[in-house]
């Protein structure tokens, strides 16, 4: 049998802490998807040998790292373009 919270008998400061909880879970899930997306992307586009050891080839290893350093700069130039565009 499953219950729910009515959240409207929480009190206010309880309310709030459950809205900062739920806030802070729905940020770790973004930055959890972002990552997968992240090692798919750079797996495919890095991995072409069968991996049979527990290294990768020094090329894969180069693309790999290469792929990942590209995305944080393109995430920190589209976050830097969106602060300036909030300033305006």
């Amino acid at each position: 049998m499953e219950q729910t919270l009515d959240v409207s008998k929480l009190s206010e400061a309880d309310q709030k802490e459950l809205h900062q909880i739920l806030q802070t879970e729905s940020q770790k899930a973004a930055i959890q998807q972002n990552v997968h997306h992240l090692a798919d992307a750079c797996w495919k586009k890095c991995i072409t040998s069968k991996v049979t050891s527990s290294r990768l080839e020094k090329s894969e290893e180069a693309c790999a790292m290469n792929c990942v350093d590209r995305w944080l700069d393109t995430n920190n130039a589209v976050l830097k373009h969106l602060q300036a565009m909030q300033k305006q």
